[in-house]
């Protein structure tokens, strides 16, 4: 019986728009035409279409001005589209701004997309100071509580895999290999940031029926009742409000429930 034979395609001007988008998106500022063609190697001629294209369709942003480009949020708008992902966001965005009233914090929702756990959407804290993440930020998975929920509740098969494209260290993994265990067992993940200092993350897990969808996180501050003059939730009260929208959330997403 012959095998048969997996036959690979080229489309070169595909790959030259991906190249593209892929470094507009890991760039943190506008960049110009030949900076573009540089950087990944092609000349200016090379990438004119494409980025003219990309361009007219809204996945490229340009800037008349200084006559730059930048990643624009088009990319993150089709995502969204994406039934399960606009589904997600749907159920949660009401109940993340309600949690967000009654504790004055901020939060944030993250998604694993195969490669990157991004924040997919987020609710400002109500008070005038408070510390939240950009949407469509990438997460340190081994380093973040919201990468520890996902790792402890993820399958075996699939927390493997993370592990090997996470760009992690060999201590990071075993850092975040150990807090699994405990991570299960309570249902959920609290411990001291460790990029910024005096941020508690809180991370929850949600669920649609037993399989794992997404993390919900409030960054949580700790702010002075009497210098900020009003009542300030601690981070238990805090903690156990999470825990109960994203219960909620859970239920909404389970068919059947």
């Amino acid at each position: 019986m012959e095998k048969a034979v997996r036959q690979e395609y080229n489309a070169p001007a595909l790959e030259k728009g991906l190249d593209i988008l892929e470094l507009l998106a890991s760039v943190a500022g506008p960049m110009s035409k030949k900076q573009i063609a540089e950087t990944v190697g092609r000349s200016v001629g090379e990438i004119f279409r494409v980025l003219s294209v990309l361009t007219r369709r809204g996945y490229v942003t340009f800037h008349e001005e200084s006559g730059k480009y930048e990643f624009s949020m088009q990319m993150f708008n089709v995502a969204n589209q994406y039934p399960p992902q606009s589904q997600l966001l749907n159920v949660a965005k009401p109940l993340m701004k309600e949690l967000s009233e009654k504790v004055n914090q901020s939060c944030h929702i993250s998604w694993y997309d195969s490669q990157h756990l991004v924040v997919i959407g987020r609710e400002e804290s109500p008070y005038k100071m408070g510390f939240s993440l950009k949407i469509g930020a990438k997460l340190d998975v081994c380093s973040s509580g919201s990468g520890i929920v996902l790792l402890s509740f993820c399958d075996s098969q699939k927390r493997e895999k993370i592990f090997k494209q996470s760009g992690a260290t060999e201590n990071e993994m075993l850092q975040a290999k150990s807090q699994i265990e405990q991570t299960k067992k309570l249902g959920y993940f609290i411990g001291p940031s460790p990029q910024i200092s005096g941020i508690m993350n809180i991370s929850v897990p949600i669920f649609s029926g037993l399989d794992f969808l997404a993390v919900l996180t409030v960054p949580y501050v700790t702010l002075d009742s009497d210098a900020v003059h009003h009542a300030v939730d601690s981070i238990e009260t805090t903690k156990n409000e999470l825990l109960e929208i994203c219960r909620t959330i859970s239920c909404q997403l389970t068919p059947g429930v």
